[in-house]
Parts: structure tokens; C-alpha cells; sequence
């Protein structure tokens, strides 16, 4: 489980529940976790025997709000407090740690170690590990991936240090490291300093970790880091994110603090490049054999919106340019993508039931459409847009104007992924698509397209009308047989959201009054009736964005405080750090999935600012 994270586009360092570097992604944000999930190790020796991270109590939190990470662990034997300030450089990829070891009782000397297990690449194989004289650092390096490590005192003592291809815990018993420069293969390293402590004061160290493309470059990168440097770009790194984060303010502090952290949660899944991964929780990978470090375009697009609703339209075009450069030939995007551009793993297959189809889920296309245009609407930025509109709006709204049958959009995989057909999610984004998109080509000029583009929503909206309700409430899809699928699911309440009706409308008040009496499980909302993903019990997971989607309906519908009552809800799911998760278990609410979940963040962000009438 990851309970908080720090980036800055070039690097992403997560920590786990014991407090300790568990990921650490670069050169791309969700792509080469250089750790592969293994946690860089904390140990203390105390003259007589070594005290391990994972027999200390931990806390963490974001300090303040910002994106600076403060960990606390009590260490019992043999009596310290070892408060650290984790942090990364605005720009460059560096990680550091301030370490402030406070002595509850004892004196003299101790030691500091922390201990490597990285797997440049992601894997094992052909790692070098050695020790730079030059630098005095350790660095980890397999053809162009370098990672310098340096360990500091106040004090004029030098870093002790061991490479090797065991396992460096053996090395640490005796409290010295036995200063092997160099080993290669599946290697580890471990690097220690001596502190000198007197009672009931306190000693500091500091750990860095710089990353680069090649030899000259990370020496560089890492050379003339120092203890007054360090502390400099901790005051600098809490000025810019103190004003990063300015352009909000809410009630409640504890309200703005989670508002804070979620802005923060996107922006360190967000790639300089404009990828959004979905979530960077790696602890997954060794059960299935992957995870949620992907770009997802629906993820990404209500990601961006919520930026954008936000104030940071900048970073939402940084987002959209990533789209533009991504689009198939045909003006529609694929189930998912690599930060770096690529083709990402998927599961939705090219021949159904003996019919070639395309593997996509249509909401995916619509989604980014749908919050370009809603960008456009704010902003009215059309020189940033000009070739935006160009290379994706324009091609994605003539496929979508294509992809269509008896005025619905033809079969396509749903918003969950796992089933083929006529989706009404899928419908309301295409709609949403449609109409926010035909505002930005009437405001490039496309006037035809525009009403074209019009045109086929409102056809859209009669057939949805004809096609895809009960006589009561709308129905969640028809079926890869074109068979209606009565099924209870939380994403009907899209017509909604996406501007198809109004909240008020019949239809829509007795969808949702359906959705709250099926899927209404503790407090939150689930997925759908008897959904079995993730399920350890024998209801439903609720989720986090199921139950922000209906309390969102609510304020809109003019019901704030049952809406707030579904948003505490989401609050106190959120772990002590502030992060929040995919989902939850009905009963112990434990998350039972991935977390962070970006996706979870961002409706928390368009939730509250709908609560706050800003959106």
C-alpha cells in the first residue's frame, strides 16, 4: 500500500505504510519503477545491535498540505524519534530527505543506514552498482539509467558504503559496512553515517537521490550537493507549493488540506510530457502481473477537468498537447497508453464473436473532446488549441459523427472494461463530446462541423430516450444481441452530467433514486448490483468516484446536504496522509484495490468545487 508520494514530471517517489521509499519512477512518470516495489530499507545500529524500519511506529502526512513529505517513526530500542522532510527538487530529478534523529535518553554514537535493492529497468539483470570517488556517492546505473545516492551529516565524517550481489542486511550486523566499490548483476548497495548524539538533542543527516540519462550528467546532478544546499531547496520547495496551491481556499481546513493533497495527487501523476497515469501503486504487479501505471484517456480527461475547473488550465493543456500526439489515424483513441506515447498492455480483443471490431472504449475519445471543450468554454484560449483542435478535436468528432448506427454510437467495450455493447455511459460522454466539442469548432470556424456535429447529438439524445429506458428510469446498456441489460449501475447517472437532461428530469430522478436503493452500501455507492471485482465480502465494494458522481447529483439537484453526507463519506476513507483509494471493503472499509487512485481525486475536486458553486 502507498500512503503518499512526492514528484515534479521528471521523478515519483512513493512511500509505504512503514514510511520508506517503495517506488521510485523515472525517467517517466508510471514507466520504470526503478525499485520495482522493493522498499529501500531504514536501519539504526546503536553500538550493540540494529532496530529495522518495520519494528517502528510511523506516521506520515503532506506537511501543511504541500508536496513535502514528513514521517515520523518512533524507534523504541533504542529511543529515538527520527522525524524526515521528504521532498524533490521543483525541476530536476532529485530526491532528498532531511533527517532530524532526536535522542529521547541515550548518548554517543550511533549509526545511519539505508540499504538498495534498485532494478534499473524495472528488472534485475545487468545492474551495476559502485562507489564514485568523485562524488562520493553510490550510483546504480544499467545502459541509460543512473541513480547517485549520497548520505550526509552536519558533521566531517564520510559515508560509509558497500555494493554487493547478497543481501546487504548481513553486512549491517556488526554496524559497519565492509566498502566493496563495486558489483554487478542482480546487485543491492547500502550506505551508512555515524552520528554522534547527546541527550535529549537531536542530530541531522541527509539522504539524496539524483537520476539521470548518463555518467557526467548524474555527477553533476548529485557533485556539489551539501547539507546547506539541501536545507536551501527545502525552504524553496515549500515557497513554490504554499503558491502552486494558493488559487483555492476553503472552509474547513481539513477540507482544503484533502482539496490540496488531491491537486498535489494529480500533478505528481502527471508527466512533464502531459501523460496522467492512473495511479502509481505498484504493489499489485507481483499478484497480476500489472497494474494501473498506465495512461488512461478517460482517467486522464476528467483529470484534466478538474485542473481546469481548478485554475491550472496550464496544466490541462499540457495534457491535451500529450492527446493530440496520440490519436489514430481514424481520430480515435486505444484502451490505453505508455507515459512515453506507446501502446499499453490491454485486454479488449480486435475479434468478437468472429466479427473484427475496434478495441476501444468510444467513452475514452469523447472524454478528452468533451474536456477540451469544456477547457474552451473557460479559458477561450483558441491560438493554444489551434493545432489541438487540428491533429485530435476534429478527427475525433468526425469519428464519432461515423461510428454510429440507427443514431447510436456502434458497440464498443464499457467504462468498466469488461463488457461489449450500446452503453448508456458511453452514450452521454459521446453526447457530452459532441456538443462541448461543436462550441470549439463553431469558435475555430467550423461552423458545419458544428451543427453537424449538433445535429447527430440531438438524435443521439432521441434514441437514448426510445432506446434505453424501462418505462421508469434509464437501463445501464444494450447488450452485444442489442438486448436491454436492466442491471442497477452507477454510470446511468451520466445523462446528467454530460448535459443530456437535466437532474430534475423524471427519468433522471427515478435512475438515481434506483441507483441509492440497489448500490448504497455503509455510506458509499458501488459499482454495479452483485459486482465481484476486488470483492472480499458478500456485498459489493463501494467506490470513491460512484459515490462523488451521486453526490454530485445531488447538489445539483439542489439537495447540498445529502450531497455533503456522501462527500464525508469519501473523507473518511481517505488514509491518514490524505490519500484517497479505488475502492473499499463494505464492511472494515480497508481499501481493497489500488491507492492513490487519480481518477478518485479528481472527483473529489469537481465535487467540492460544485458543493462551493465554483464550478
Amino acid at each position: 500500500m502507498r500512503m503518499a508520494g512526492i514528484g515534479n514530471g521528471r521523478i515519483l517517489v512513493n512511500f509505504d505504510e512503514n514510511g520508506r521509499i517503495t517506488d521510485f519512477y523515472y525517467p517517466y512518470i508510471g514507466m520504470e519503477n526503478q525499485t520495482s516495489g522493493y522498499p529501500i530499507r531504514v536501519a539504526i545500529w546503536d553500538g550493540k545491535s540494529i532496530s529495522l524500519d518495520t519494528s517502528w511506529k510511523t506516521t506520515m502526512t503532506y506537511e501543511e498540505g504541500v508536496n513535502l513529505v514528513e514521517i515520523k517513526w518512533d524507534v523504541p530500542n533504542p529511543g529515538l524519534e527520527i522525524t524526515s522532510y521528504n521532498f524533490v527538487d521543483t525541476n530536476e530529478p532529485i530526491f532528498y530527505s532531511i533527517l532530524k534523529i532526536l535522542s529521547k535518553g541515550i548518548e554517543g554514537k550511533i549509526k545511519l543506514f539505508f540499504l538498495h535493492d534498485f532494478n534499473i529497468y524495472s528488472n534485475p539483470f545487468g545492474d551495476t552498482a559502485l562507489f564514485d570517488p568523485n562524488t562520493w556517492s553510490l550510483i546504480h546505473y544499467k545502459s541509460k539509467r543512473y541513480l547517485s545516492i549520497r548520505l550526509m551529516s552536519t558533521a566531517i565524517n564520510s559515508m560509509e558504503f558497500s555494493t554487493t550481489k547478497g543481501n546487504p542486511m548481513d553486512d549491517i550486523q556488526d554496524g559497519r559496512l565492509d566498502g566493496n566499490p563495486i558489483s554487478h548483476g542482480d546487485v543491492r548497495s547500502a550506505a551508512g553515517i555515524e552520528l554522534n548524539l547527546r541527550k535529549n538533542s537531536f542530530a541531522k543527516a541527509y539522504y539524496v537521490i539524483g537520476a539521470s540519462r548518463g555518467l557526467e550528467e548524474v555527477r553533476k546532478l548529485i557533485g556539489n550537493v551539501n547539507p546547506a544546499q539541501v536545507e536551501s531547496t527545502f525552504v524553496s520547495v515549500y515557497q513554490f507549493w504554499k503558491s502552486w496551491l494558493s488559487k483555492s481556499a476553503w472552509l474547513s481546513d481539513h477540507e482544503n488540506w484533502l482539496y490540496n493533497v488531491s491537486l498535489i495527487t494529480i500533478k505528481n501523476h502527471m508527466d512533464i510530457n502531459g501523460s496522467i497515469i492512473a495511479s502509481s501503486d505498484f504493489s499489485f504487479v507481483n499478484l497480476y502481473g500489472d497494474s494501473y501505471q498506465y495512461f488512461w484517456p478517460r482517467d486522464g480527461a476528467i483529470a484534466a477537468h478538474a485542473l481546469d475547473i481548478a485554475g491550472y488550465g496550464e496544466l490541462a493543456m499540457r495534457h491535451f498537447n500529450f492527446v493530440k500526439d496520440i490519436v489514430s489515424s481514424e481520430g480515435y483513441l486505444y484502451h490505453k497508453y505508455n507515459p512515453n506515447r506507446t501502446l499499453a498492455s490491454s485486454w479488449h480483443p480486435w475479434l468478437y464473436n468472429n466479427k473484427k471490431i475496434l478495441p476501444i472504449q468510444e467513452d475514452e475519445t469523447a472524454l478528452e473532446v468533451w474536456a477540451m471543450g469544456n477547457h474552451f468554454r473557460r479559458y477561450k484560449d483558441l491560438d493554444e488549441l489551434t493545432e489541438i483542435y487540428r491533429r485530435f478535436v476534429k478527427p475525433a468528432l468526425h469519428f464519432m459523427m461515423r461510428y454510429m448506427e440507427d443514431g447510436l454510437p456502434k458497440p464498443s467495450f464499457d467504462l468498466w472494461e469488461e463488457r461489449y455493447g450500446i452503453h448508456l455511459y458511453t452514450i452521454s460522454t459521446v453526447y457530452g463530446g459532441l456538443t462541448q466539442g461543436a462550441e470549439l469548432a463553431k469558435g475555430m470556424g467550423d461552423e458545419s462541423l458544428a451543427e453537424d456535429a449538433l445535429d447527430v447529438a440531438k438524435t443521439m439524445k432521441e434514441q437514448t430516450l426510445a432506446k434505453l429506458t424501462n418505462g421508469r428510469r434509464f437501463i445501464r446498456r444494450l447488450d452485444e444481441s442489442y438486448q436491454p441489460d436492466d442491471t442497477v449501475d452507477a454510470s446511468m447517472y451520466a445523462p446528467y452530467f454530460f448535459g443530456m437532461l437535466e437532474p430534475d428530469h423524471p427519468l433522471m430522478v427515478s435512475t438515481v433514486e434506483a441507483i441509492i436503493q440497489k448500490l448504497l452500501i455503509n455510506g458509499g455507492i458501488a459499482r454495479y448490483e452483485n459486482d465481484m471485482y476486488q470483492r472480499r465480502s458478500s456485498k459489493p465494494n463501494p467506490w470513491i468516484i460512484t459515490t462523488l458522481w451521486i453526490a454530485q447529483y445531488m447538489i445539483d439537484l439542489k439537495k447540498s446536504d445529502k450531497g455533503k453526507e456522501l462527500i464525508n463519506w469519501v473523507v473518511e476513507r481517505a488514509s491518514p496522509s490524505g490519500l484517497l483509494p479505488e475502492q473499499v471493503d463494505p464492511e472494515g472499509f480497508q481499501s481493497t484495490s489500488v491507492m492513490p487512485l487519480v481518477w478518485s481525486h479528481a472527483e473529489f475536486i469537481i465535487t467540492l468545487n460544485k458543493l462551493r458553486g465554483k464550478y
